[in-house]
C-alpha cells in the first residue's frame, strides 16, 4: 500500500513529463519507418510550444530543446539521400538574409552591441535557420496539406483545452498548454470578471495572433479540399480556433482579421457579399455567445474617440490606447533620430523612457516598453534597411502564392485554395503586426516557411 501510494505521488508530479518520454519514444520507432514525419512532428512541437513547456514546467533537460532540428534534418536528409532531392532555397530565402545582415548592421552600431547580439542570436535560430530547415523538409503540395491538417488540428486540440477550462472552471494551466493572462476583463467591485487566456504561450494578445493567422487555413481546407474527412475536420478546428481567439479578448485580433479581409475583398479573393454574410453571422453568435467579447471588442471605436477627445472635453481614455499612443510617438521618434539602421534590434525600450518624459506621459515612465507595432518597432531598431529588407520578404512570399493560386483556379480548386489560405494567414499576421511588435518571431518565421513552401509547390499532379 504505501509503495502504491509512493507511485502514485511520484506519477503526478512527473506524469506529464513520462508521457512526453513515452510519446518521444513512439515517435521514434515511427520516424524509422517514415522518416518524412519527423517534420510533421516538429510543426506539432514548434506551434504547441510544447518543447518549451518541457523544460520549463516538466523538468526536461535542456538539450530536449535539440530535438527539433533533429526532427527536420531526419526528414531532409531522407529528402536528399533516399529520395534523391537536392537542397532548396525560395526566393524569399536571400531577403530573410539581407534582413538578417539588417539587423546585424543595427546591432554592431548600437549603444548596446552585447544585448542587440543577444536578441541577433535568436534570429538566427528561430527565424533564419528555422525558415532554411523547414523549406527543405516540407516539400510538394502533399507535404504541405499534411503540415496544414497538423496545424489546424493541433491550434483546436489547444483552443479546445481553454474552453474545457473555462466551462469548468478549473484553475491551473492544464500543464503549461491553456495558461492565463493575470489580465480581467469586466472586473467588478467583488474582484470578479474574465480571464484572458493566453494558450501555451503565456501572452494572450500573441495567443490571439497565432491562432488568427490559422483561420484562412483551416477555412482554406474547409472549402476546397478533395477528402470529405478533411473537410469536416477543417469546419469542426475553425469554430474551436475561432472560439479560441475569442477566449483571449484581443481586439487586436479582431482587427487583423477585419483588414485581412478587407484585403481579400479588395484583391478579388473574397467576395464582398460572402464577407459581409461571414461577418454579419459572426457577429450575431458573439453577440449572442460571448457577449463580453463583444463589448471589449466595440472599444476599438469608442476608445480611440475618446482618444481624440480627451484633451476638449475631458472624457476618459482607455488606458491601452493612450498607452500605445505613446509608444508609437516614441518610436516613430526614434527612428527618425536613426532611419538608417535603427538603434539595435531589441534595444527600443531602453530608449523608450527618454521619449517617454519627452510626452510627459508620466504614467508609463520608469516601465521599459516596446513599440507594439511591428512596423515602428522594426522601424526604430532595424531603420529603413530593415523594412526594406522585411518588406522584400513580404513580397517574395505572397507573389508566388497569388501565381500558385491563379495558375490551378478551376483546375485544382483545392491547390489553388490552399495556396489563397497561406497568403491570407501571412497577411493575418501583417494585419495584427499593427497592434503587436516582432517578438515569439518562431511563430511567424513557421508560417513564413511554409507559405514559401507552398509557392515552390511543383508536384507533377499540380502542375500537369
Amino acid at each position: 500500500m504505501v509503495f502504491a501510494a509512493g507511485v502514485l505521488a511520484w506519477f503526478s508530479q512527473s506524469g506529464p513529463l513520462v508521457a512526453l518520454l513515452a510519446a518521444t519514444v513512439l515517435v521514434g520507432v515511427l520516424l524509422v519507418a517514415r522518416p518524412e514525419v519527423g517534420a510533421l512532428v516538429a510543426v506539432a512541437l514548434i506551434f504547441s510550444n510544447a518543447i518549451v513547456i518541457a523544460i520549463k514546467s516538466m523538468g526536461a533537460p535542456g538539450a530536449v530543446s535539440y530535438l527539433l532540428p533533429l526532427l527536420l534534418l531526419l526528414t531532409i536528409g531522407h529528402r536528399i539521400f533516399a529520395q534523391r532531392e537536392p537542397l532548396v532555397l525560395p526566393r524569399a530565402a536571400v531577403w530573410v538574409v539581407a534582413f538578417f545582415v539588417a539587423q546585424m548592421l543595427g546591432a554592431v552600431s548600437s549603444r548596446d552591441p552585447q544585448r542587440s547580439v543577444a536578441t541577433l542570436q535568436t534570429f538566427a535560430i528561430e527565424g533564419l535557420l528555422l525558415f532554411v530547415l523547414i523549406t527543405n523538409a516540407v516539400r510538394g503540395y502533399r507535404a504541405i496539406r499534411l503540415v496544414a491538417i497538423v496545424l489546424i488540428v493541433v491550434a483546436a486540440a489547444l483552443a479546445t483545452l481553454t474552453l474545457v477550462q473555462e466551462a469548468a472552471g478549473l484553475g491551473g494551466n492544464m500543464g503549461g498548454f491553456a495558461t492565463k493572462s493575470r489580465a480581467v476583463i469586466g472586473r467588478d467591485s467583488a474582484g470578479g470578471g474574465a480571464a484572458r487566456h493566453a494558450g501555451p504561450i503565456g501572452e494572450q494578445n500573441r495567443w490571439a495572433q497565432s491562432l488568427a493567422m490559422l483561420l484562412p487555413i483551416a477555412g482554406a481546407l474547409a472549402l476546397s479540399d478533395r477528402s470529405r474527412g478533411t473537410r469536416m475536420t477543417a469546419r469542426v478546428s475553425f469554430v474551436l480556433i475561432a472560439a479560441g481567439v475569442v477566449t483571449t479578448y484581443s481586439r487586436g485580433a479582431v482587427v487583423g482579421l477585419v483588414l485581412m479581409c478587407l484585403l481579400a475583398v479588395l484583391a478579388g479573393w473574397i467576395r464582398a457579399r460572402t464577407a459581409l454574410l461571414a461577418a454579419a453571422a459572426v457577429a450575431v453568435l458573439i453577440g449572442t455567445f460571448a457577449p463580453v467579447f463583444a463589448g471589449r471588442a466595440t472599444t476599438v471605436v469608442t476608445s480611440r474617440s475618446s482618444v481624440g477627445s480627451a484633451n476638449t472635453s475631458g472624457t476618459s481614455t482607455d488606458g491601452s490606447f493612450a498607452n500605445r499612443t505613446t509608444e508609437a510617438n516614441a518610436a516613430i521618434s526614434v527612428f527618425l533620430h536613426h532611419p538608417l539602421v535603427g538603434v539595435g534590434t531589441g534595444l527600443f525600450p531602453t530608449y523608450f523612457q527618454d521619449e517617454a518624459r519627452k510626452q510627459g506621459a508620466d504614467r508609463i515612465v520608469g516601465v521599459d516598453r516596446e513599440a507594439h507595432n511591428l512596423y515602428l518597432g522594426l522601424a526604430a531598431e532595424t531603420g529603413v534597411v530593415g523594412l526594406i529588407t522585411f518588406a522584400g520578404v513580404a513580397v517574395t512570399i505572397i507573389r508566388p502564392l497569388a501565381a500558385t493560386r491563379r495558375r490551378n483556379r478551376g483546375r485544382r480548386d483545392d491547390v489553388a485554395g490552399l495556396a489563397t489560405g497561406f497568403a491570407l494567414a501571412f497577411v493575418t499576421y501583417l494585419t495584427t503586426g499593427l497592434f503587436l511588435h516582432f517578438a515569439y518571431i518562431r511563430y511567424f518565421w513557421l508560417l513564413a516557411a511554409l507559405a514559401a513552401a507552398m509557392g515552390m509547390a511543383r508536384d507533377p499532379e499540380v502542375t500537369e
